[in-house]
């Protein structure tokens, strides 16, 4: 049988996402904990991989084990045994099997969230879950200059140096939204997939278009550039989290469903 979970974490003490050698990492963490209920290794796989520092609410992994453990004792379980920067929000059974439930390849759309903060002073409650900037930003040109990057574009100028140089850099953008709340701005993109820092740089142009410093029309010059890595300004890690991440169809977690009576709590502990 195979578990679909939604995972929620910060990231602020982990190397990022994907397991790694002497190195803490969520996979690791939930890895761990499956070895302390199930006695031995089951490997996780994660739909979409986060650097070190970057937070989560929507993360969706998976796992196959044959257990006669419901889907919530397994997510209780999961979090009995891990530390509080992670936590299991929901699990529920998927498809299993080598046509079955896909975390990566059945996504269809994957939502991040950038957050600014420009108050005087930096925050100290939300000192690791935003990036304070010394700048008074102006939200609505930066949302403005947001919407140059709907649609389907070539985004080699926004990847990182960990994008493979033969890969395809073809991604479509859905939405953006540029946004005040208080002190903080909301930069909110959903698209089907990313290149490596992509929306960390999408921030550093839109960071330096908020604060005057370049005009609205530099997103389009990026774009058409096809200059690998043109931009260059990459914003920190702390100030982005994955929100959702969306399937065709959904069950209890928002995944894709298969047949059971099965009543999942949504509640974390």
């Amino acid at each position: 049988m195979r578990i679909g979970l939604l995972v929620e974490y910060d990231g602020t003490e982990f190397h990022g996402s994907q397991i790694q050698t002497n190195a803490r990492t969520v996979q690791g963490e939930i890895e761990n904990a499956l070895r302390n209920i199930f006695n031995k290794k089951i490997r996780m796989h994660f739909a979409s991989r986060t650097d070190a520092g970057v937070h989560a609410r929507g993360q969706v992994g998976c796992f196959d084990e044959e257990t006669g453990m419901s889907p919530d004792q397994i997510r209780k379980a999961l979090n009995h045994y891990m530390t509080k920067d992670v936590r299991i929000r929901c699990a529920q059974l998927v498809e299993d099997g080598p046509d079955g439930f896909d975390p990566r390849g059945d996504a269809f759309s994957r939502t991040y969230v950038y957050t600014f903060n420009d108050a005087r002073s930096a925050p100290a409650l939300d000192r690791h879950v935003v990036t304070h900037v010394r700048a008074s930003l102006n939200a609505e040109v930066m949302n403005v200059a947001s919407q140059s990057f709907v649609g389907l574009h070539d985004f080699v100028a926004f990847a990182g140096p960990s994008t493979p140089q033969d890969a395809p850099t073809l991604r479509n953008v859905k939405s953006v939204s540029a946004t005040r709340d208080g002190d903080n701005i909301e930069l909110k993109i959903t698209a089907n997939a990313y290149l490596h820092q992509q929306i960390r740089r999408i921030a550093g142009v839109l960071y330096d278009v908020g604060q005057g410093k370049t005009s609205t029309d530099i997103v389009g010059q990026l774009l058409a550039s096809g200059n690998r890595g043109a931009a260059s300004h990459v914003m920190p890690a702390e100030g982005l989290c994955l929100e959702e991440i969306s399937y065709n169809g959904s069950g209890k977690c928002g995944l894709p469903a298969i047949h059971t009576t099965e009543s999942v709590d949504l509640s974390v502990n």
